[in-house]
């Protein structure tokens, strides 16, 4: 028995349709896998946030945990740069943001990320999920890749 590699799925290209079904496909496939897996074989962990679009009811937000509960959220962050994050969230989020205000937040969350956290990853990668699809933003990097000198 094996379970889904998320990584080989490419999940923010193939659940970019209706946010709803697309639960409903991870709460079927991917979350039996990971009750079988936990409680017969080694712990698996994931934590899924999932963005997709909805004409009748508009962009929609979830949040799948590490034991399968699943959360419907205005605004998300899992890790632990979570907790400075979510607090920036808190303070300035509201909804009907524009996508500028939107980038702005996101910005101010990496920002607070790069300050407060010792193990802060080095870059970020930013994602749009709206009713044009899912696309890549920005980038926001603190270390740029260098090519390893050859001894």
């Amino acid at each position: 028995m094996h379970l889904l590699q998320f990584s080989s799925i490419r999940a923010i290209h193939i659940l970019q349709t209706v946010p709803r079904p697309s639960i409903s496909w991870l709460m079927i496939h991917l979350v039996p896998q990971i009750f079988i897996c936990f409680f017969l074989q080694n712990p698996y962990s994931v934590n899924i946030l999932l963005a997709g679009y909805d004409k009748e009811t508009g962009p929609e937000l979830y949040y799948i945990d590490y034991i399968a509960t699943l959360h419907k959220l205005e605004k998300g962050a899992f890790g632990y740069g979570s907790y400075f994050s979510l607090s920036m969230m808190d303070r300035h989020y509201h909804s009907g943001m524009s996508v500028e205000e939107a980038i702005d937040l996101v910005d101010k969350c990496i920002m607070e990320i790069r300050s407060r956290l010792v193990v802060a990853p080095p870059n970020f990668v930013i994602k749009i999920v709206d009713k044009d699809g899912a696309r890549e933003y920005a980038w926001r990097e603190s270390v740029k890749d260098t090519p390893v000198p050859s001894a």
